[in-house]
């Protein structure tokens, strides 16, 4: 089975939950006009579409997604952030239990604004990314006694409370100019990365099984092509559940238009493929772009062998030219 590509919609604090209740009525019947064209598509097996709205808005989107059951294998929800505590006095945050109640798959974590403008740490970056894989490991617990038990309803639904976190990195436009852009991505990579081995693993062999530092000659090219396609019967799909994303960001392009040179794209990507092959032991991981996505660039970035997939800001914001941007995307 190919990798799924990701092809997700950051509407960052935009749209009230009446409006996203309107955009996604509008994108879901472009997509089912485009599922009946006769197109020679996988739906299930080709792409997955991902929306972070707004909080206000996760509970109208649910909604409007469990309404269009025929779709729920493709179309899944986002939040634009989470914090890395359970619950407590945290005025202004949102816990993964809470994005769980409207079933997200995915949280941002990380994004180049959360960075930028709130001054969120590289410590509290690695403490959220911690969060979400340690939520990932008591479900994967739940799942294999649930499979124990031969409890099937229950493995199918702590299969589904699964969290993707979406790790989100990437420079400033001084920092690529001085030549240090590798070596800055590797830093936010190893800084969120590590951090959590240190607290999930304590020093212990059995946890380091799903996520430690390793030193290989592993070829990237390799293990590219072995992740994308790997026979779904290879594949332990509580863990692909809860895969990492990771969304490379240039931030001297973002709301710019000025999308990076699809190459340089491609560059970064492989990258950070390389950094993660040899340096860590991850079971399935994905490297999306972000940074300007519009309709007239998605074709030349999804030809890329390293990118696979986009998260849209603004050109997300309307429906028919989202859609254009998964069509074009899917058709490669």
């Amino acid at each position: 089975m190919k990798k799924k590509k990701i092809i997700a919609a950051n509407f960052k604090m935009n749209k009230t939950h009446i409006e996203v209740r309107e955009y996604l009525k509008s994108f879901f019947k472009k997509l089912k006009e485009f599922s009946s064209t006769g197109e020679t598509y996988d739906f299930n097996d080709n792409a997955e579409i991902v929306f972070a709205p707004s909080f206000t808005a996760l509970n109208e989107a649910y909604n409007i997604i469990e309404e269009n059951l025929e779709f729920s294998n493709i179309v899944k929800l986002a939040s634009q952030n989470i914090y890395c505590e359970a619950s407590g006095a945290y005025t202004g945050e949102i816990s993964i239990d809470m994005i769980k109640a409207f079933n997200c798959s995915y949280a941002i974590i990380g994004h180049s604004e959360r960075r930028w403008i709130f001054n969120e740490s590289e410590e509290l970056i690695a403490k959220k990314i911690s969060a979400v894989l340690n939520y990932n490991k008591k479900i994967e617990t739940d799942t294999r006694n649930a499979r124990d038990k031969n409890a099937e309803k229950e493995k199918r639904s702590v299969k589904s409370a699964a969290i993707s976190p979406i790790l989100c990195v990437g420079e400033n436009l001084e920092i690529r100019k001085s030549g240090k852009a590798f070596d800055f991505v590797a830093a936010q990579l190893n800084s969120a990365l590590t951090g959590y081995t240190k607290e999930l693993n304590g020093g212990t062999a059995q946890n380091k099984d799903m996520f430690r530092p390793i030193k290989t000659s592993k070829s990237i090219n390799k293990h590219h092509e072995d992740s994308v396609n790997t026979n779904a019967s290879d594949i332990d799909t509580d863990t692909d559940a809860g895969r990492l994303v990771i969304a490379y960001e240039p931030i001297w392009a973002i709301g710019t238009g000025a999308s990076i040179e699809p190459e340089d794209g491609e560059k970064m990507h492989k990258f950070i493929y390389e950094y993660l092959t040899d340096n860590y032991s991850i079971e399935n991981f994905s490297v999306i772009y972000g940074g300007s996505v519009t309709e007239k660039n998605i074709n030349v970035l999804m030809e890329k062998a390293h990118i696979d997939g986009v998260l849209v800001g603004g050109a997300s914001l309307d429906p028919q030219s989202f859609f254009n941007i998964y069509s074009f995307a899917v058709s490669k």
